[in-house]
């Protein structure tokens, strides 16, 4: 897992050239609450990078369309299901639109 903030995409490539099947690339709740915090950054950075990644922190229904056109093989989505009214009827929904 890749949490650093700084630096990431040549963090990723060091890991990668390890020989890792692909890399997670993840937010806590402290970087996304950061003024300015975007999964638009992470999937930048998983795509520039090049290798096989997943995306934590920050998915959910609004943003699982733009993991899926990155190339994610992955996707994390913790809060948007535990955090959500009916958990199930949130995983259905992401599982829905990560396949549309």
């Amino acid at each position: 897992m890749i949490t650093v903030v700084e630096g990431r995409v040549a963090r990723i490539r060091e890991v990668a050239k390890l020989g890792v099947s692909f890399v997670e690339i993840h937010a806590g709740l402290d970087e996304q609450a950061r003024p300015g915090y975007s999964i638009d950054q992470l999937l930048a950075d998983g795509r520039e990078a090049g290798v096989p990644f997943s995306i934590a922190g920050g998915v959910g229904p609004d943003t699982i369309g733009s993991v899926r056109e990155a190339g994610a093989t992955v996707a994390v989505a913790g809060g948007a299901i535990y955090n959500a009214p009916d958990p199930g009827v949130a995983a259905r929904e992401l599982r829905k639109r990560a396949t549309a």
